[in-house]
This record gives C-alpha cells, sequence and structure tokens, in this order.
C-alpha cells in the first residue's frame, strides 16, 4: 500500500511537470516567419522552453498591438522586435524591461557601436541588435566607367560632375533617384542628407538645430538635384524606396541608397538586370569628410509584464546575439549588428561588398531619440516635401518643422509630466 501511495505521488509529479513547460509569445510581420518557426523549434529542442508567433500581415502593424497589449499589463508578448525609433517612447512608458544585468562585457565589445547604441536609452540598454541596417551608397561601377571614371566621387560637387556627364553621354536618362515621397523613407534621406553636410537635428537640450544653415544647404541641394542639376529623377516626389530599389534592378539610374544587402540582391538575376556591375562607396558629403549615412536598427526586446524574464533573455540571447544573428545572416539575409558576424568568412563569402559595408557602418546617424519622435517625423516629412516641391523654400520649411518640433516636446513634456504625477 505504501508503495503504491509513492508510486502515485511520483506519477503526479511528473503530471505536474509536464505542465510546467514554459511558453512564451511573440508578434511578427510575414517576413521571414518560416525562418523563425525553425529558430523557435530548435530553442525548445535545446531548453524545453516554448516560443508562440502571432502573425500579423504587415510588419508595422505589429506597433499598434504591442502597444495595446502594454496597456493592458503587458504580458500578452513576451518578447518582441523594436524599432530604434521605438526605443525612447516604449522606455519612457515603462514598457520595456532593461537588459544590462545580463548584457556582459563580452556582448558590448562584440556589438558593432550604433547597433547597440540603437537599442540604448539614458543609459541602459533595452534589447539585443537584429536587423541592424542602414542605407548603403549604391553605384553601377560598369556606368561610371564610360565616362572615365574607376571610382565613386566623395563629394557631392563632383557627384553633381560625374551625373550630368552620364546624362550628356546618354548613359542614362537621370543619374539618380531618391524616395522622397512625403513619408518616413523621406525622413531617412534627410538624415542621411543633412549629416553628410555636417549639421544635426537637436542640441543637448532637445532645441531645433536642423533649420541652422548646414540644414538649409542640406535641403536646398536636395532641391537643386531636381531643378537647378536635373541629375534626379523627378517621380523621386512620389517614390518610396521599393522605386528606387527597381530603377536601379533595372540599371535606369547610376546610384542610390538601399537598406539591407544591396549587393545579394542586385546580383540576382531573377530581380536585377545589372548583374556583376555594382559596387558599394561610401556616402558621399560636401567636403569628402561627413560620409555619413542613416541607421534603421532593429531588436530584440523584453515586456515589461512578462512573467519569465530570464526565459526571455535566454531567448533574445539564442536568437540575436553573436550565434544566432550569424545563422539569421547566412540563412535569412538579417544585416547582423555583431562584428564577429562580420568577420565570419562564410558570411563574407555569402555577401559581396562586405568590407566596404562594414567600412560605412561606422559613419552611421540615428534619426532623432525622442520618445515624440513619430508626431516630429509627420510634420518634417511634409514640410520637407514641400520644400521639394517648391512650395516652400527651405528656409521657411525647415523653420516651421522647427517651430512644429517645439510644440510637439513640450506638450510631450506637459503630458508626461502630469501622467507622472
Amino acid at each position: 500500500m505504501i508503495r503504491r501511495s509513492f508510486a502515485l505521488l511520483f506519477l503526479g509529479v511528473i503530471t505536474v511537470l509536464s505542465f510546467a513547460v514554459v511558453e512564451l509569445n511573440t508578434i511578427l510581420g510575414p517576413g521571414d516567419l518560416d525562418y523563425y518557426i525553425a529558430r523557435n523549434q530548435e530553442f525548445y529542442e535545446k531548453t524545453g522552453i516554448r516560443v508562440n508567433i502571432t502573425v500579423v500581415p504587415y510588419g508595422r502593424d505589429v506597433v499598434p498591438k504591442l502597444i495595446a497589449s502594454f496597456l493592458a499589463g503587458g504580458s500578452e508578448y513576451d518578447v518582441f522586435i523594436i524599432d530604434c525609433i521605438d526605443v525612447p517612447e516604449f522606455v519612457e512608458n515603462g514598457w520595456v524591461l532593461p537588459v544590462d544585468q545580463w548584457l556582459t562585457e563580452d556582448l558590448k565589445k562584440d556589438a558593432v557601436p550604433f547597433a547597440l547604441d540603437g537599442m540604448a536609452y539614458k543609459g541602459h540598454w533595452y534589447g539585443l541588435p537584429s536587423i541592424s541596417e542602414w542605407k548603403s551608397f549604391v553605384y553601377n561601377k560598369k556606368m561610371i566607367e564610360k565616362v572615365g571614371y574607376k571610382e565613386f566621387p566623395k563629394t557631392w560637387d563632383e557627384v553633381v560632375k560625374l551625373s550630368k556627364k552620364l546624362q550628356e553621354a546618354g548613359v542614362v536618362k537621370y543619374a539618380t533617384a531618391w524616395s522622397w515621397a512625403p513619408k518616413e523613407c523621406l525622413v531617412c534621406d534627410f538624415v542621411a542628407i543633412l549629416s553628410s553636410f555636417g549639421g544635426k537635428f537637436f542640441d543637448e537640450d532637445l532645441n531645433p538645430v536642423f533649420n541652422d544653415e548646414k540644414g538649409v544647404q542640406a535641403l536646398q541641394f536636395m532641391v537643386d538635384m531636381l531643378y537647378k542639376h536635373k541629375i534626379a529623377n523627378p517621380s523621386s516626389l512620389s517614390w518610396t524606396e521599393e522605386d528606387v530599389y527597381s530603377a536601379m534592378f533595372n540599371g535606369d539610374v547610376v546610384y542610390a541608397m538601399m537598406w539591407g544587402l544591396p549587393l545579394v540582391d542586385l546580383n540576382n538575376p531573377e530581380l536585377s538586370r545589372v548583374v556583376g556591375q555594382c559596387d558599394i562607396a561610401l556616402m558621399p558629403s560636401v567636403d569628402g569628410k561627413h560620409p555619413y549615412t542613416v541607421s534603421g536598427p532593429m531588436g530584440w526586446a523584453i515586456s515589461y509584464g512578462t512573467k519569465h524574464p530570464k526565459e526571455a533573455w535566454e531567448y533574445i540571447k539564442f536568437i540575436a546575439g553573436p550565434e544566432g544573428a550569424l545563422d539569421a545572416a547566412i540563412k535569412a539575409g538579417v544585416v547582423p549588428g555583431w562584428k564577429s558576424v562580420f568577420e565570419n568568412e562564410e558570411f563574407k563569402k555569402k555577401v559581396p561588398g562586405l568590407d566596404k559595408m562594414f567600412e560605412q557602418a561606422m559613419y552611421v546617424i540615428h534619426r532623432p531619440r525622442v520618445p515624440w519622435y513619430h508626431e516630429f517625423s509627420r510634420v518634417l516629412a511634409e514640410e520637407l516635401h514641400k520644400a521639394l516641391a517648391r512650395e516652400k523654400t527651405p528656409k521657411e520649411a525647415l523653420d516651421a518643422a522647427a517651430e512644429a518640433a517645439v510644440k510637439i516636446r513640450e506638450e510631450y513634456e506637459k503630458t508626461h509630466e502630469k501622467a507622472s504625477k
């Protein structure tokens, strides 16, 4: 009887343990879904922790659902991908856990500086870098050789000269194209060009300075590319990145800016008519000394409401740490945020132009790191577009955006102050 009771007790313990499996929940868009399902299975086999995925039709649809879950306690999704432009807002609202306690010195040393910095805010880290993109400056080397150039120019003045030679020689109708529809893509391009003129957005007190002399010069140059020099396709005013990519793939333009691992797609005969013709250069600048471009890193973060913070960290370390990033880079083409991955021989063989890409990664600028970024970005895109459409002068447009930025900042500070009382 004692043995039978012990056996029943033992079976009961086994039954309880079988139901004690930790489950984590995340939310993703449809991109690379098969890859993440396979990796989650590997994580389960390694740790016994299940990761369930909620799929939404479009990647950006993730954010409203995340915010709704945060407002309801933050336990619906344990881990999620966070865009660098969302980090300040999420942190200020207390929606994301800091990961400082788990972030080792080895990880900090291995991280590409801008990629990890994109997951930082006010001295703390809130995730591990993943999809650590920036816009590369891509050009068709075969085309520039037709007018006597072996290397792409480093200054904007020389770029204009090259562009006019290409058009006069009939190589292309327009040397370049840009994603200047009044959307986030326009803001991204302005961040890059502003930085290439040595400008910046805000001072240490978050007062706007992007409407100073350097900012006006940068926006005036964008206007001049359309109307004075006539080297940019006028359709740029309504184009997004996808349209620019198509122009590059078809050989309709000589140079452009592209996210991700651009030479992989440009050398894919199923996508491109310019296979083997393209290369990457550092971003041109006004003086050849500011080759900065715009960053767009994302990362894996942990919800403040998770009931399993340690397991959540183990998952994001598995999926986005150096080993996971190498796997994602090779199998899914995800741009890594770790130096060790860029130095990996297998990855180097898979991705042409990687050395030049990594050199550019040392010259990247984040979009403004402010919790009211989205409100500001919408206004800035509208004002930039008015200048590009010649509805306002560059100075008028930037002054209007700067004035709006101050009002948005002040309104946010008032609201945030009331909420904290």
